[in-house]
């Protein structure tokens, strides 16, 4: 565990926490991207978020490598989301696992679309200097979604991709019929990226 997660689930933690404790007993919750508990793999943010929680709620846990439990699902984060009927869907430090801005808004559109409340999250690239500005971009070519919501920086940066469908922008998800209502933006003091905690609506 590395500084940078340190600071990730302090600032995600309280705020995830409080969500989780303003729904209804007996809600339903989906975590994407997270292992079953019982696993005991993978826990950091999860155990840190549900150490707040004193509410009676329903969980179920989306992802590849999940095994037999109940609440277990196996999910494929390329596939389609074919996920709905829950009051609450997490998708925490999802992002970085997904390559494609297209089929990332599709998804996005369709969980907003089928569920009550997607709370997500964004994370930039590392920054680097050119030219006198921040620029943000993956490392070693990386392929995964590369997320710039620069209305919510302060400051001037720039971005720049690895291919073209890599950049994920608020106008790319106004113009794919959804809204963020921003809960979050803070950027870490190691590896100097933004992340944004924001609920996804649909506008359909």
């Amino acid at each position: 565990m590395g500084m940078t997660d340190n600071q990730i689930v302090e600032q995600y933690s309280s705020v995830v926490s409080g969500i989780l404790n303003e729904l209804p007993v007996g809600s339903r919750v989906a975590w994407l991207g997270q292992k079953h508990p019982s696993m005991g793999q993978d826990k950091l943010l999860y155990d840190s978020i549900m150490s707040g929680v004193n509410n009676d709620l329903y969980h179920t846990f989306y992802d590849l490598n999940n095994e037999v439990y109940e609440g277990s699902v196996k999910w494929d984060v390329h596939s389609k989301w074919d996920i709905g009927g829950y009051d609450l869907v997490l998708g925490l430090r999802v992002l970085y696992l997904c390559d494609s801005r297209e089929r990332l808004l599709s998804n996005l559109k369709n969980i907003s679309a089928n569920n009550d409340t997607v709370i997500f999250d964004f994370m930039t690239g590392n920054p680097v200097a050119i030219n006198g500005i921040e620029c943000f971009m993956k490392k070693n070519s990386s392929p995964t979604i590369l997320p710039f919501f620069e209305e919510l920086y302060e400051g001037s940066f720039d971005v720049s991709s690895n291919h073209g469908d890599q950049i994920v922008t608020l106008q790319h998800i106004k113009s794919s019929g959804m809204n963020i209502k921003n809960i979050l933006t803070f950027r870490d003091g190691v590896k100097r990226r933004f992340y944004t905690l924001c609920e996804v609506e649909s506008e359909s």
